[in-house]
């Protein structure tokens, strides 16, 4: 049965301790009475609302492998990958590690890309390359996805 692949980190803390400290420097600002605090105070409520929108993107990552299809999805969009069908995969690095790009033939010849954020998602990179290695061998392979696959075969999490 299929299953999401839970984050691999806690965004309940940082939303928190982000919206605590906003809100007492807010409230510190307002309670002065330097002229330009309801500026400061507005500036204070937009970087909230800046680190808040990344959050939330980051919490949108999800991965779900279904038997020969793979769905991903990075910020709005589900991708839905055949294993048939996956032509490359392509190693991009993030804050968070390494990411990767499929390189997708779709029915009418076109090649689409997606991207799998598995460095945002608990045990993505083996998910992935389990999936890979089961249903699209013949996926073509760049220098940096062939060397997380052999680390993964070092510590076993790949057979």
């Amino acid at each position: 049965m299929p299953h999401t692949l839970p984050l691999s980190y806690s965004w309940q803390t940082p939303a928190l301790v982000a919206s605590a400290g906003a809100f007492a420097c807010v409230g510190f600002v307002l309670r002065g009475t330097a002229p330009g605090r309801w500026s400061a105070a507005a500036a204070v409520v937009g970087l909230w609302l800046v680190f808040m929108l990344v959050v939330w993107t980051r919490t949108r990552a999800s991965m779900v492998v279904d038997g020969s299809r793979l769905s991903v999805r990075s910020l709005r969009t589900v991708h839905t990958v055949e294993g048939a069908r996956l032509v490359a995969v392509e190693q991009h690095l993030t804050s968070h590690g390494p990411s990767y790009r499929l390189r997708v033939r779709d029915e009418d010849g076109r090649v689409r890309r997606c991207t799998a954020p598995v460095a945002l998602l608990r045990g993505g990179h083996a998910a992935l390359f389990t999936w890979i290695l089961a249903h699209a061998p013949q996926a073509e392979l760049d220098r940096g996805a062939a060397r997380t696959l052999e680390q993964l075969r070092e510590r076993g999490l790949v057979g």
